[in-house]
């Protein structure tokens, strides 16, 4: 999977620039540049890192270097989701190293399965969220920006750790989690008490879909949830972004843009999110029906949170209007004609 993740790379640079040039008035742009940089060069060393012990440390420094940037949080509170996740990943990789009764390697892939969650920020491992964080510092950094990259790596290097027994046991743990966290995310981004919540647990239910995609081990799972992460950095990230420039004055009513916004969000067609979801639910029925069942249920979950952040984005002008157009074209043409993205994918 090295040439996936050199693939999602590129869509953090991508996403990296998209902050640039649409970013909030103020926010200094090289103060942005600088941070995005340094988590980009971060994700970079993780890709081409030759171990997944050093890739694991590389994390961890990003996670030191994020803890830093400054926050309401103490430094300690803030370095604390890294370094459990690199502690429970790191107990993994000895379980699976180990020589030792098949059972070692079962317990191997819960502590990289929870590794994988911790790291990234999903359920039942949440990073706190403030609301007055920049981009940057908060924990939607690992969701949308370093997380991909890492998810990538975590699930290639594990798969060449673990026995075919361990491997079938990772996946159904990324599955459990997924389905975890398309509940959770898909319900609460709808009953959140405010939107920043909504956004925040709508990148939740996304990464289910991601956990699932890699848990049924299919090359369909596999090529569903490189779609995923596709929309994580190109469709909700920027719309994130575009969504904390909007005047509350401009969000009241619900225009025409606000439903296409939705319908990209909850991944209608023609949008990229759509081709991932037919991908998943075809990887999903050649392994075990019921499951496609679950999916799909729970992907009906996204339509009244789907609208509720359509509607936050408001009436996008100027630059911001700009951003809205470009991030539903390119999604749409990912939808149409997602082949040269799945094209890298392989088992």
């Amino acid at each position: 999977m090295e040439a996936e993740a050199f693939e999602v790379l590129g869509l953090a640079a991508v996403a990296l620039a998209f902050a640039l040039v649409f970013a909030e008035p103020a926010t200094p742009r090289r103060t942005l540049f600088v941070k995005g940089g340094v988590g980009l060069a971060g994700s970079a060393a993780i890709v081409t890192a030759p171990t997944f012990d050093l890739a694991l440390l590389v994390f961890l420094v990003l996670g030191i270097l994020q803890a830093a940037i400054g926050g309401v949080r103490p430094f300690a509170l803030r370095l604390r989701p890294p370094a459990i996740a690199v502690a429970m990943a790191a107990g993994g990789l000895l379980l699976a190293r180990v020589t030792g009764p098949d059972v070692l390697m079962r317990f191997a892939a819960v502590g990289l399965g929870a590794g994988l969650a911790a790291s990234v920020g999903l359920l039942p491992y949440v990073h706190v969220v403030e609301t007055d964080e920049g981009v940057p510092s908060s924990p939607f950094a690992w969701l949308a920006f370093v997380g991909p990259v890492l998810a990538v790596i975590f699930v290639a290097r594990t798969q060449a750790l673990l026995s075919p027994d361990g491997w079938s046991a990772f996946g159904a743990i990324l599955i459990g989690l997924g389905l975890l966290n398309i509940a959770w995310g898909g319900v609460a981004s709808w009953l959140a008490s405010d939107v920043a919540s909504a956004w925040r647990y709508s990148f939740l239910a996304d990464w289910g879909l991601v956990l699932c995609g890699f848990g049924v081990t299919v090359l369909d799972g596999q090529r569903a949830a490189l779609l995923v992460l596709f929309t994580i950095a190109l469709c909700r990230l920027p719309l994130y972004l575009l969504w904390r420039q909007a005047p509350p004055e401009r969000t009241a009513q619900v225009r025409p843009v606000n439903l296409v916004v939705a319908a990209a969000l909850a991944g209608s067609a023609p949008f990229a999110g759509f081709a991932a979801r037919i991908l998943l639910l075809r990887a999903t029925t050649q392994v075990f029906w019921p499951l496609a069942l679950a999916l799909a249920l729970g992907m009906l979950l996204w339509l009244p949170g789907s609208l509720r952040l359509g509607r936050s984005v408001g009436l996008p002008r100027g630059r911001q209007a700009a951003g809205v157009v470009l991030v539903l074209v390119v999604n749409a043409a990912a939808g149409l004609y997602p082949l040269p993205l799945l094209s890298v994918a392989h088992l």
